[in-house]
């Protein structure tokens, strides 16, 4: 064993060379102090001193082991340490970090025991109020390392670090606990498994027998070659010595002159200048950096500002800003909202530098004099590729590092810091690459300066330009489609955009969201190191790099001196950039106009196309090609764009009408329209007094909705492209904007998505019979009561960001009467509380959809949990801060609950007619105004109040509306009034309250009005 430690700790500086360290593990302090063996299991530190402060913070842990062999193996089993397996013969590195790494503690004068006063009054208490009469001192903290068996691993110090260093095979428990004043201990355990020798560690150390032997050999042969370069330098000092001896005898007076002459003319230079050779490669690359010199500064200068200046000189983002970074920044190599200027700064500076080392190509002497030096074409491309690589990777590579340094000053080196610097960097770079070659072929395929120039962008931004255009045709074209869409009135797509799905294939934006993520990372609670970003983009975008310089080396070398200062020499480049310029301003067309009318826009369109691209073909990119061919080119260009258009409308073969077969489906999300009081996840939208909308989703699996959902599906396809207008003969089929969206979760692994901005009344009121389903009650449940035991952790997460689960738990409860004219505060204790919200989950479940959103009998009290008092409870409206049930008959087990209480009978108990003083009716008609509805709003009517007349949801601006103030008709009529109903139609109902300035709004459904209205 001691030759075996012996022969490990020579091997240190060997093992390091040999095999590059790699993380094997990381935990961080900051959990609770129990330190149990499962806490352990789970990679977290744990405080173990009993004596802490309960109140102190967590002393963070970060161990981590550098292995020349073996692996990390995961926990097997409650309550197993990690395992880090390591070889038999090499030490392994343990480095442990601690946060924070040290503290300024006050020197103690242990003066409190005779003054009495602790903490210290004396002015001086440090930042825990001991006394530090002594002043300050720098305190990191203790950390001990501990092996359970020394037979197997035990703990090394050696070269400033601490070793774990394999003795025998077999398995011991290395232990770490780390101290500090004022914290919490933090300590880790994980077990070390060494192997025994075999084969692998022979050939290390042959390897690293080998290495050693070969550095003694390199060494000697090197002192040998320093020697006889020195023996050779004195012979040749001794032998010009002589030579001017001999030249100051024959030439007194010029010796010195005609010595330097002789030895200038057998150095390396004066022997190739007298040869002729003059390096016209070198000389040629030289000159071509000269020429791009200025790119170079200027992209320095752009970069600096964008990258190191951003993240560090402005001091509200600042790294160096404490109040910026939270302690959890660790590292941002420029600001976060900079990556779409920093990507384009980068595609930017790669073409200009293309286009300012080629440009000699655009002018006839200049490309005469270039084609005639002895340098063959593929030299001289090469030199200006060298050259504008060169540029690139300092141009980029400089303020990176810069930004690099100044992070490391500010926030430390944080692990993976080094590794995301070299991907952000390289990617970036990549980009620049990329859009030199591409701006390099188009500077050899032109003619001018104009050419080179729409040859240029034409090529950059083809990808962006078709992919663009094809969304904004599906926007508007074609039926159901999701890419893109976004919801009404929010910055929120449905799915991401066709440029952002395949921004990998886009020269212009393929690492836009990579370098935009991966160029700084925020350490939360508990710790964890930045994910990679994948290399395989860079390197495929870079291997497409050298594809297109070979492409550029052929059209170089084939290139014509005469084409310099000619436009049209290249009509397939002027066709392809008239295509694309001409596809830009007919998306932009439609994409201005669609909105206003769709047939308009594509005709308009259609018209700039065929106008740009006139313009261009017949004026600065005009060549020799005849007028008739120029025209015939144009016009199919036109004919493929209206084929495209054709398909995209048609439903882009069979996309807009596709439904999932029932058998492949394995579940289906569906945006819900129902009662926002019963929200399973959070959601966005709008809301006030009068009316709201919001857009959340809800999940199915029960074959049943399932069934529903497809169903439902091919209704929507046919009502898309609808009249949006008001069916007076049957209401229900009037259509309406609203955001409904369908996923299916195939099981094979595959989504389908399809997005509607708009609905039949009927179809939006169909889908909530979803809310039938069997898992929609437990989500609802646990919305309403907090039970949350039935769920996944992903429902879980979704259901705390829920305004309704949020008001049930810790919201103030109000009960109003059914025409909202008295509203009482109940007071109800932790149990009571548990009790109402038990009730209202039981007759929840137990009232189908049809009954909850089209109720039989008015509301006999409306029963709200409301976050904001203040602004909830003057109107009772739906907020965002508030869930509202109104209880009816049905709902026995909460009227029991209120009756129990006495609050129906402090009410009023039923319903009083006398209390309305009197009725107005107006129609529900979204259409019936001149500022119609144009955005969606919720078609669950939900009471409330207002201080002033004519809240209605939608205000009918010309008619005049009927009035019932008699009070036998309103004895009959405010019993079919309903509180909470689905507008299914029917009229709006703004009841006057007698005796005071108050107005409530109610909802009558038609089958429940009377004749004369």
């Amino acid at each position: 064993m001691q030759t075996n430690r012996l022969l490990a700790v020579l091997a240190v500086v060997v093992a390091l060379a040999l095999g590059a360290p790699s993380p094997a593990f990381a935990a961080m302090g900051g959990m609770s102090g129990s330190g149990s063996s499962e806490d352990m299991s789970s990679g977290s530190a744990v405080a173990q001193s009993a004596n802490d402060d309960p109140n102190a913070e967590q002393l963070g842990l970060m161990p981590k082991l550098f292995r020349l062999t073996g692996e990390s193996r995961a926990s097997q089993g409650e309550g197993s340490l990690p395992v880090e397996g390591v070889g038999a013969v090499f030490p392994n590195l343990l480095s442990v970090n601690t946060t924070p790494a040290s503290i300024n503690t006050g020197i103690e004068c242990h003066m409190d025991e005779v003054c009495g006063f602790d903490p210290c009054t004396c002015g001086k208490p440090d930042a825990w109020g001991h006394c530090a009469c002594g002043g300050f001192r720098e305190t990191a903290p203790t950390v001990t390392i501990s092996t359970s068996d020394a037979n197997v691993a035990q703990i090394v110090r050696a070269f400033g670090q601490t070793w774990i260093l394999p003795v025998g095979p077999g398995t011991a428990t290395v232990q770490i606990t780390a101290d500090l004043v004022h914290y919490r201990s933090a300590s880790y355990a994980f077990d070390v498994e060494v192997a025994p020798f075999g084969a692998v560690d022979a050939l290390l150390i042959a390897a690293a027998f080998l290495l050693a032997v070969g550095v003694l050999v390199g060494l000697f042969f090197l002192v040998r070659l320093i020697v006889r370069l020195a023996r050779r330098k004195l012979a040749e000092r001794r032998a010009w010595k002589a030579r001017g001896d001999e030249l100051k005898e024959e030439f007194p007076l010029t010796w010195r002159a005609k010595l330097q002459s002789e030895k200038y003319a057998k150095s390396p230079r004066g022997r190739r200048r007298r040869a002729g050779h003059r390096r016209p490669f070198a000389h040629d690359f030289l000159f071509s950096l000269r020429q791009a010199a200025p790119v170079l500064v200027a992209a320095l200068a752009l970069f600096a500002v964008l990258v190191p200046v951003s993240t560090s000189v402005v001091n509200d983002i600042s790294v160096f800003n404490v109040n910026y970074t939270h302690e959890q920044l660790k590292f941002q190599f420029y600001a976060q909202e900079l990556a779409p200027v920093v990507n384009a700064a980068c595609v930017l500076f790669g073409a200009v530098l293309a286009v300012v080392l080629f440009r000699f190509l655009l002018v006839k002497r200049a490309t005469t004099a270039f084609f005639s030096v002895g340098l063959s074409r593929v030299k001289l491309f090469f030199s200006r590729y060298l050259a504008g690589a060169v540029c690139i990777v300092v141009g980029i590579a400089v303020p990176f590092a810069v930004s690099l340094l100044l992070n490391h000053l500010a926030l430390g080196l944080y692990d993976g810091e080094v590794h995301e610097f070299f991907y952000v960097t390289c990617g970036y770079i990549t980009v620049a690459l990329a859009a030199f070659a591409l701006a390099g072929i188009a500077v050899i395929c032109a003619g001018t300066l104009f050419e080179t120039c729409t040859f240029g962008v034409a090529l950059l931004a083809s990808v962006s330009v078709v992919l663009w255009g094809v969304g904004v045709l599906a926007d508007y074209l074609l039926v159901g489609n999701a890419s893109g869409a976004a919801l009404y009135g929010q910055a929120v797509q449905v799915e991401p955009s066709f440029l952002s799905q395949l921004s990998y294939l886009n020269p212009l934006l393929f690492f836009s969201d990579a370098g935009g993520s991966h160029q700084f990372f925020m350490a939360l609670h508990p710790v964890y190191y930045p994910v990679f970003g994948s290399w395989s983009l860079i390197i495929g975008w870079f291997a497409a790099y050298l594809a297109l310089s070979a492409l550029g080396l052929a059209a170089f070398c084939r290139r014509r001196g005469e084409q310099a200062e000619m436009a049209g020499k290249a009509p397939v480049f002027s066709l392809f950039s008239v295509a694309v310029l001409g596809l830009a301003a007919f998306a932009a067309a439609v994409a201005l106009l669609g909105s206003v009318d769709v047939a308009v826009a594509l005709v308009v369109g259609a018209a700039l196309f065929v106008l740009v691209s006139l313009v261009l073909l017949f004026g600065p990119l005009r060549g020799r090609t005849a007028r008739r061919t120029t025209l015939a080119c144009v016009g199919g260009e036109l004919a493929a764009m209206a084929a495209v258009v054709a398909v995209v409308a048609g439903g882009a073969f069979g996309y807009a009408g596709f439904v999932p077969a029932a058998e492949g489906v394995e579940s289906v999300e569906v945006s819900y329209n129902g009662s926002p009081s019963y929200l399973t996840q959070g959601f966005s939208g709008v809301a006030s007094g009068s009316s709201y909308y919001y857009t959340s989703y809800r999940s199915y699996g029960q074959e049943s909705s399932v069934d529903i959902v497809r169903s439902l599906h091919g209704q929507l396809i046919d009502s898309a492209r609808a009249t949006r207008e008001t069916n007076y003969e049957d209401f229900q089929s009037s259509v309406v904007p609203y955001d409904v969206v369908l996923r299916y979760r195939m099981k094979d692994g595959g989504d389908v998505v399809r997005y509607y901005n708009q609905a039949t009344v009927g179809e939006l009121s169909a889908l909530l019979a979803l809310d039938n389903d069997a898992h929609t009650h437990e989500l609802e449940n646990a919305v309403v009561t907090g039970d949350t035991s039935g769920l996944s952790d992903e429902e879980r997460e979704a259901l705390s960001k829920s305004p309704s689960y949020n008001a049930y738990r810790a919201g103030y409860v109000y009960l109003g009467d059914g025409a909202l004219n008295r509203i009482m505060r109940v007071e109800c204790t932790d149990e009571e509380r548990a009790q109402l919200v038990g009730a209202l989950a039981h007759d929840l479940a137990n009232t189908n959809a049809n009954e909850r959103y089209l109720p039989s009998k008015p509301a006999r009290a409306a029963l709200m949990f409301t976050l904001s008092p203040e602004l909830d409870v003057a109107s009772f409206g739906y907020s965002f801060s508030n869930a509202v049930t109104y209880v009816t008959d049905d709902w026995t087990e909460t009227m029991a609950w209120l009756e129990g209480k006495g609050l129906i009978d402090a009410l009023g108990g039923q319903l009083d007619s006398k209390v309305v003083e009197q009725l107005t009716f107006q129609l529900d008609d979204p259409y019936a105004s001149i500022n119609k509805v144009t955005q969606p709003v919720s078609r669950y009517f939900m009471a409330y109040r207002s201080e002033t007349a004519g809240q209605y949801w939608i205000t009918q601006d010309y008619g005049a509306l009927k009035v019932v103030d008699e009070q036998s008709k309103i004895a009959e009529i405010v019993p079919n009034l309903r509180m909470g109903c689905y507008m299914t139609g029917g009229y709006l109902v703004q009841a006057k309250l007698r005796g005071i300035e108050a107005y409530v709004y109610f909802y009558l459904p038609a089958e429940l009005a009377p004749s004369y209205l």
